[in-house]
C-alpha cells in the first residue's frame, strides 16, 4: 500500500501544486467526505455526531479566516491540521476494524479487503493533497507514513485496550477529524481548485474524474 501511495510523491514537481494531481486529490477528498465519512458518522452516532462535526468545521473556519499570522505560518499549520485530521479517520477504521474480531473468519476477510481497497485510494488522494504543500521530499515522506501508521495503530489500540473505551472516545474522533478535514478541504484545497478551474475549465475534468471515481470505489 506504501508503495501504491507514493506515486505521486516521484511525480515531476510541476504537477505538485495546481495541476492535474491536485485537482484530482481534491475531488476524491470531496468525494470521500460526502460519500463515505459523513455517513459513517451518521451512522454511528446519528444527528449528535453530525452536529459535533460542524460545530468543529464552524470553529476551524472562524480561525482560519481571522487568523492573523503569515501566510507560510498559516500554510503550515493547515498541512499539520489536514495531517491529523486524516490520521484520526483512518485510526478509527483501524479502531473498528479492531472491534470486529467477533464476526465470522469469512466476513472478517470480506471486511478486510473492503478496508484494504479503501484505504488504498483514499491514500493516493491524501499524498496526492500532501505533496501540494510543496515541502521537501524527506517531510512529504515522513507525513505519509504516519498516515499509514494510525490504521494498525487503531486495530492495535482496539485489540488491547478496547475494553476500556467509552463510546463517547468514537464521537469526538470522527467529529475533530470530519470537521478539521472539511475545514482543510474547503480552504485549502477546493477554494483553490475552482479558482484554478475558472481560468482553464479543460481542468474540470480532472476534478470531476476524482469525485466520480470516488463514488464508483465507495
Amino acid at each position: 500500500m506504501f508503495a501504491l501511495a507514493a506515486l505521486p510523491i516521484f511525480l515531476p514537481r510541476k504537477n505538485w501544486k495546481k495541476g492535474p494531481l491536485f485537482l484530482f486529490g481534491t475531488g476524491a477528498l470531496l468525494g470521500l467526505c460526502v460519500f463515505d465519512l459523513l455517513p459513517d458518522v451518521f451512522h454511528q452516532n446519528g444527528i449528535s455526531g453530525i452536529t459535533f462535526v460542524f460545530i468543529v468545521w464552524v470553529i476551524y473556519s472562524l480561525v482560519h479566516l481571522f487568523h492573523s499570522h503569515q501566510h507560510k505560518t498559516r500554510s503550515n499549520l493547515s498541512a499539520y491540521i489536514f495531517l491529523t485530521a486524516i490520521s484520526l479517520h483512518c485510526f478509527s477504521s483501524g479502531l473498528f476494524f479492531g472491534f470486529s474480531d467477533n464476526l465470522s473468519s469469512h466476513l472478517l476477510r470480506t471486511l478486510f479487503i473492503a478496508l484494504l481497497a479503501h484505504k488504498v485510494y483514499e491514500s493516493l488522494a491524501v499524498s496526492s493533497l500532501l505533496v501540494s504543500y510543496r515541502r521537501s521530499l524527506r517531510w512529504t515522506v515522513a507525513m505519509l507514513t504516519l498516515y499509514l501508521l494510525s490504521f494498525p495503530a487503531g486495530v492495535f489500540f482496539a485489540q488491547f485496550f478496547g475494553k476500556i473505551i467509552n463510546p463517547l472516545v468514537f464521537l469526538v474522533v470522527s467529529g475533530l477529524a470530519l470537521g478539521s478535514l472539511a475545514g482543510c478541504l474547503v480552504f485549502d484545497f477546493l477554494l483553490p481548485s475552482l479558482t484554478y478551474i475558472r481560468r482553464n475549465l479543460i481542468q474540470l475534468g480532472w476534478f470531476a474524474a476524482g469525485v466520480i471515481l470516488t463514488l464508483f470505489i465507495i
